[in-house]
This record gives structure tokens, C-alpha cells and sequence, in this order.
């Protein structure tokens, strides 16, 4: 990214990239397990269920790099960055409080990231939804993935009281 792009960061903005980048490497280990979860009955889905996968990857790393750009580019708004107290309240931020002059400035520090976008701009428009909904609704009953699932939930619990700016 250019130096142009960016200022240091405080000690807020940093914890949240923090957390927020544990939660995203969570989503994925989630999203794996789905992956693996929908092929066991399902060989013949191969490759309706790894686009989708892979797809969800990017938008994680999508994600991630919205973040890293915010941080360095308002990270000592120490005010600004307290308003994300949860996960969802950064990812929130990160996809819907997106604004299109944030994608654009963004585009033009960032090259691999306007790759990024082609990509999955790509991937969207060869997605077979209705080729899921087989394997995804039996991975919904494997063991491992409710397992999973209970994993992501709880990890997700405790990030968000790391962020939470209340007493414990």
C-alpha cells in the first residue's frame, strides 16, 4: 500500500484489526469444515461447493483488507474506532458502511485488492446456488459441523468481549 494511504495507527484501531482478523481466520476454519462436511455424501458437488468456498475465502480476505486500509488511513480516531464494540458491529462497517469512495481509494493503493473484486465479481456470476442445496443442507446434520459451529460460536462470544468496552 502507499505511504500516501496511510497514517499510524492507535492502540484502539490495532486491538480491533486484532480481533477482527481472529474472527475472519475462525470463519474460515468454519467454512472449511463446511466444505469438508458437504462433499463426504456429495463427491459429485465438487465443484459447485468448492466456488462457493472459495468464494467465501475472498470475501473474508476482502474484509481484511477493507480493515488493514481504515486503520491505516483513520486509525488514530481513537473515538471513531470505540464505536466497534463486536464483530459484527466491524463487519457491519466493513460490507453495508462500505461507501464507494472508500472502494476507490482503495482500488487505486491496492492493485491485488481490484484483482480481488474481478475475482470475485467472476466467481459470482458462475455460482450454481441450486447445486448446494443438497450437500450444504446434509452438512447442516454432520457431527463435526455442529461441532464447528459451536466452535465458531464460542470464539466468536469471547472476541466480542474483548472489544467491549464495558468492565468485566
Amino acid at each position: 500500500m502507499s505511504g500516501v494511504c496511510s497514517v499510524k495507527p492507535g492502540a484502539r484501531a490495532l486491538l480491533v484489526e486484532d480481533v477482527f482478523r481472529r474472527y475472519l481466520e475462525a470463519r474460515q476454519e468454519f467454512n472449511l469444515a463446511l466444505e469438508r462436511c458437504s462433499l463426504k455424501g456429495w463427491p459429485d458437488k465438487k465443484a459447485a461447493v468448492r466456488n462457493a468456498t472459495y468464494l467465501q475465502e475472498l470475501f473474508y480476505e476482502r474484509l481484511s483488507v477493507r480493515l488493514k486500509h481504515l486503520v491505516l488511513r483513520s486509525g488514530l480516531d481513537e473515538i471513531r474506532w470505540n464505536e466497534y464494540t463486536s464483530t459484527a458491529k466491524v463487519h457491519e462497517r466493513l460490507q453495508g458502511g462500505w461507501s464507494e469512495s472508500e472502494e476507490q481509494a482503495l482500488r487505486l493503493c491496492d492493485k491485488a485488492y481490484a484483482r480481488m473484486q474481478s475475482e470475485i465479481a467472476k466467481l459470482q456470476a458462475t455460482a450454481d446456488p441450486p447445486a448446494l442445496d443438497g450437500p450444504f443442507t446434509m452438512a447442516k446434520r454432520d457431527p463435526e459441523l455442529v461441532s464447528a459451529g459451536s466452535k465458531l460460536d464460542s470464539t466468536i462470544r469471547a472476541l466480542d468481549r474483548e472489544l467491549s468496552l464495558e468492565s468485566p
